[in-house]
């Protein structure tokens, strides 16, 4: 559960960064076992290495596996069966964007490995994909590990957070931070 990415040969896909319910349910593990310190250190060595920018998270109902399984089986349906053939699909542009049965849209880009030549991101503003800021969504996460029934924004606990445990600047007040508050709320069903 604590590997850095969901790698299934040809595909490689961060659920760190890209789905919501597999932050969940490793804050679900952590919470509930609060003295398992390596499990704690994983996550949060896995939400401090995510770039500060924006990134797309799924939060659909399909489990990563079963998104894998679903653009495996598409790229099935296109006649795709290898890399050659995917990078000719992808053609010059180095990316496809297709579409779940979810109506959920996955962007297909050529990976930098070998073996794992198909990198995998939600589309931004497709359904069941919401955008957040990589700082943001790393202090919401980090927070509800050490906070788990925080129910308003605690800016002690939260600049506590970012400064110990991942190397960020204190914000200076809640209303400076819609963008954490929205990080926050989208993690609210941990």
């Amino acid at each position: 559960m604590l590997s850095d990415c969901v790698i299934s040969p040809p595909f490689r896909f961060n659920p760190w960064k890209h789905h919501l319910r597999w932050v969940q349910t490793c804050l679900y593990h952590v919470i509930n076992n609060p003295g398992d310190l390596k499990l704690r250190d994983g996550i949060i060595g896995n939400i401090s290495s995510i770039n500060s920018n924006y990134l797309d998270i799924y939060t659909g109902l399909l489990t990563a596996e079963q998104l894998i399984m679903a653009m495996s089986d598409e790229l099935k349906t296109l006649g795709i069966k290898d890399r050659d053939e995917f990078f000719s699909w992808i053609g010059e542009w180095e990316f496809k964007l297709i579409t779940l049965s979810d109506r959920s849209g996955w962007v297909l880009r050529k990976g930098v490995d070998d073996e794992l030549y198909i990198h995998v991101h939600p589309a931004r503003n497709a359904p069941n994909i919401v955008r957040i800021h990589g700082n943001s969504w790393k202090s919401a996460v980090v927070t509800k590990i050490f906070y788990p029934h925080m129910a308003e924004m605690d800016i002690l606990a939260i600049n506590e957070i970012r400064v110990k445990y991942l190397n960020l600047s204190p914000i200076k007040s809640v209303l400076e931070s819609q963008r954490l508050l929205k990080a926050m709320k989208l993690l609210e069903n941990s």
